[in-house]
């Protein structure tokens, strides 16, 4: 898979978090809740496009590290005091 394809992925998981954080400070409970909701089922879905389970988990891997930056981001850019 590519990364383009992966950075649509996370692109689409991070809208829940942009818009939780609205309301309140991401957890990292969010950031779990957006991987299962949104990422994991289109990594599942499209998993036979990997070459072997390794590449598979590299590519969740890469997600979620991208999601937790975002997590980061937003609480920062939402709720950090000026």
């Amino acid at each position: 898979m590519e990364k383009p394809e992966l950075d649509w992925i996370v692109e689409k998981a991070s809208e829940l978090l942009s818009d939780k954080v609205e309301d309140s400070p991401l957890k990292e409970e969010d950031v779990d809740l957006a991987f299962e909701i949104f990422a994991d089922p289109r990594l599942k879905k499209v998993s036979k496009s990997f070459d072997s389970e390794e590449e598979y988990t590299k590519a969740v891997n890469y997600v979620r590290v991208k999601l937790h930056e975002i997590y980061k981001k937003l609480n920062e850019e939402h709720w950090s005091e000026e």
